[in-house]
């Protein structure tokens, strides 16, 4: 996880109406939040959340999503639970959604990533 969370999450957790987005995102992975829902998360215009939130943590509010998605699946990855079921509770249609996104986040595909974790 410490891989692909960046410091500037805490930036985004220090501003009350950013933290609000984040914190949705972190208890619910598996919504299809969209920017619109972020943004009214947070209470603010949906140009000024993305503004501020990637000037905060330097990357876009779904960027950021994505990354939480994998660090996600790679706790439950490393607890045992198959991909197929790890798909659906990190918000992907399929075990393939997953994978593709998975290889091209961390570099390597959920089987390979848990041979070498």
């Amino acid at each position: 996880a410490a891989g692909l969370l960046k410091g500037g999450i805490f930036s985004a957790l220090a501003d009350q109406r950013l933290a609000r987005a984040v914190t949705a995102m972190h208890q619910r992975p598996a919504h299809p939040w969209t920017l619109d829902e972020l943004a009214e998360q947070a209470g603010m215009s949906r140009a000024r959340f993305a503004v501020n939130f990637r000037e905060a943590v330097g990357m876009t509010p779904l960027d950021y999503l994505t990354d939480w998605r994998m660090s996600v699946a790679q706790g439950l990855i490393r607890q045992g639970v198959p991909i197929k079921n790890i798909a659906s509770a990190v918000g992907y249609q399929s075990q393939t959604a997953l994978t593709r996104v998975f290889t091209k986040r961390v570099g390597r595909s959920p089987t390979e990533w848990m041979l070498q974790a």
